[in-house]
């Protein structure tokens, strides 16, 4: 029999120095909430030393799903890297801003050429849209910080962070692709809608969720090689790209599970979860253990 002390030893658990993911569809379950494993692994990663950070593509208006999560870094990367705010101060930290004239120019181009499309712009804390935009939400006109107008003007109205083109005759997939053909690369041009109306949301050129995770690494003083991050949509893959160690979750979009990302389970079974408890038990292992000093 061979000796034990001379076996292969176990390939050793690589751990993240930061962990970042995506909300809607991958750490948030499919009814919109936070699973008890999510939340206990998020906690667990704290108490390793591995902050947390959330990337989304929803507005600062829609973070309260994360509000308060115990042991979430309280840096989140909305508007799909536009914005960088703090939970815990409720201020904007970086904004990425459209130059409205170029916003102006696409919104032609696309009048043009898709004429059934409904356009809306977002701040982070205001939102104006078309008659012809469909909201996600129901707006029953009490909220001041939603408001309706052409979007001739509601480019103008605000410092704008994203354009969202909505197209009910056409699939997410299909509306990208057109107008990412009509802009090029004057404008950044990316979908997160897993269904419903063809929507594609704008940024300025370059930004992307990718964007403004480079700026938190360089905050935090954590190289690429050492981030983790989970996606499950087209919006993502700029962040997963940029990540040393890049996962999707199984019910992710077919673009991102082409083979060239590790698959954790689906946010229904808190895939992100299992895979950050993982992690932190890894890390609380490796954690050296300090003397107990003596009386």
């Amino acid at each position: 029999m061979a000796d034990v002390s001379e076996a292969t030893p176990l390939p050793q658990l690589v751990v993240p120095q930061l962990i970042v993911s995506d909300l809607d569809g991958t750490f948030l379950s499919p009814d919109g909430t936070v699973s008890e494993q999510n939340r206990a692994a998020v906690q667990a990663a704290q108490s390793a030393g591995i902050p947390v950070l959330f990337a989304t593509g929803r507005p600062v208006r829609w973070l309260d799903v994360i509000r308060g999560l115990p042991g979430a870094h309280p840096t989140v990367i909305a508007s799909n890297g536009a914005v960088l705010y703090d939970l815990a101060s409720e201020e904007m930290l970086d904004r990425l801003c459209l130059d409205p004239e170029v916003a102006l120019q696409a919104v032609r181009a696309i009048r043009a050429a898709l004429p059934d499309a409904g356009f809306a712009f977002e701040s982070g804390t205001r939102f104006g849209y078309e008659a012809a935009y469909a909201t996600v939400r129901t707006d029953d006109g009490t909220d001041p910080a939603i408001f309706r107008g052409v979007a001739e003007e509601l480019a103008r109205r605000d410092d704008c962070v994203k354009m969202l083109v909505q197209d009910r005759t056409r699939g997410s997939d299909e509306l990208l692709g057109a107008v990412t053909a009509l802009l090029g690369d004057r404008l950044t041009v990316t979908h997160s809608a897993a269904g419903g109306h063809g929507l594609v949301e704008i940024s300025g050129p370059g930004v992307s969720k990718a964007t403004m995770l480079q700026r938190c690494c360089l905050r935090l003083g954590v190289e690429p090689r050492r981030v983790a991050a989970f996606g499950d949509m087209p919006n993502d893959v700029d962040m997963l790209s940029f990540a040393g160690m890049p996962h999707v979750v199984a019910n992710a979009h077919p673009l991102l599970l082409d083979g060239s990302y590790p698959v954790v389970p689906a946010n229904s079974e808190s895939g992100v979860g299992q895979t950050i408890q993982r992690w932190a038990a890894a890390a609380r292992r490796a954690a050296p253990v300090l003397p107990v000093p003596t009386p």
